[in-house]
């Protein structure tokens, strides 16, 4: 009777043995599966993750935005008193290459008749080809004594740089100049 009960509970250990066996079997089975699916959403974030390192430099600020806006705002509204000392006021916004290049496009000294230029809207987009570069379109009146003479647009090239925690404009470049024809 010992004997019986000993192979009695033998084969019932084997038994739950067994059990235990093809429950690892199928638990190792289920982990493998697992760790497949994690592996395919691992693979899936890095590719996810390439992708968006190749934008990374396309994210721009609002605060990069409202300085190059606010550059512009500088260089294009003068008139007879601000047309030479907005530059000194630019030393701080552009690059000193930028600057000289301004100034050379310029009079030394302001026009003799009275004169205005005034920002009449500056839009900015992103070029998302080069980060922080941007394609800035502004629209400008020219006044010659109080009368309008000029409403025109301009598209400028531009870099936003960063240099000791400021930003400055490091490319400035003038792709066109467009007036407005009446009727076209």
């Amino acid at each position: 009777m010992k004997q019986g009960i000993v192979m009695g509970i033998l084969g019932l250990i084997i038994l739950i043995l067994a059990g235990s066996l093809v429950v690892l079997v199928g638990d190792k089975q289920a982990l493998k599966e697992k760790i497949g699916q994690k592996n395919d959403e691992l693979a899936a974030l890095a590719l996810k993750n390439e992708e968006l390192s190749a934008v990374t430099g396309l994210q721009v600020t609002g605060e990069e935005l409202a300085f190059v806006e606010e550059t512009f705002h500088v260089y294009l509204n003068y008139d007879n008193d601000s047309y030479v000392t907005r530059f000194q006021e630019l030393s701080n916004l552009v690059a000193l290459d930028v600057l000289n290049k301004l100034k050379g496009a310029s009079s030394l000294s302001p026009p003799v008749v009275t004169m205005k230029n005034e920002v009449e809207d500056v839009q900015i987009y992103l070029n998302p080809k080069a980060p922080h570069t941007f394609l800035v379109y502004t629209t400008t009146n020219y006044f010659l004594d109080g009368a309008l003479v000029n409403h025109g647009s301009q598209l400028y090239k531009v870099q936003v740089l960063k240099e000791q925690e400021q930003f400055i404009l490091g490319e400035f470049k003038v792709i066109g100049n467009m007036t407005e024809v009446d009727g076209v």
